[in-house]
């Protein structure tokens, strides 16, 4: 008889089982438009940006996925015809990047079908369950944050 791992293990399992399935289904979504799941991302955060662009490095601090080649990423939208960069007038060595008319026409043609996916994706919980998820999985968030931000220290201190 096999022993169940403790249940933070169990948490974790859970965890990543749950976001490759998620991910999967957003995958069929965003394919079905020509983009990746980390084209959308950074169209996304270009869309919600300000009017004169975010600088890469923005955009790289708040993909969520964050093991993606931003850079390269940005080049593929713009080949695309979605992103531009734009040239920042109080440094020069500063690229922007903003989403073009023809980007933003795909994220708003994008809008209805992700909130459908999402919506799909939830139907097993009432709009509770997912706020009350939601809000738990912020805290847990914050929480890995810190954890992290207190081992950086710990291995600081040892170097």
């Amino acid at each position: 008889m096999s022993k169940l791992p403790a249940p933070g293990v169990q948490l974790m399992l859970q965890l990543m089982l749950t976001r490759e399935a998620v991910v999967r289904v957003q995958e069929r979504l965003f394919e079905a438009h020509g983009l990746t799941i980390q084209q959308y991302n950074v169209l996304r955060i270009a869309r919600g940006g300000p009017a004169k662009g975010h600088p890469i490095y923005e955009i790289e601090r708040r993909m969520i996925y964050r093991f993606a080649n931003v850079t390269r990423l940005v080049d593929r939208l713009e080949t695309q015809g979605l992103l531009k960069r734009v040239a920042d007038p109080k440094d020069r060595r500063v690229s922007r990047v903003v989403i073009t008319p023809k980007g933003r026409r795909l994220m708003d043609r994008l809008d209805e079908p992700v909130k459908a996916m999402a919506t799909q994706l939830t139907s097993c919980c009432d709009e509770q369950e997912c706020l009350h998820i939601s809000n738990w999985l912020e805290r847990l968030r914050e929480h890995c944050a810190q954890q992290e931000g207190l081992q950086e220290e710990l291995v600081g201190a040892i170097n």
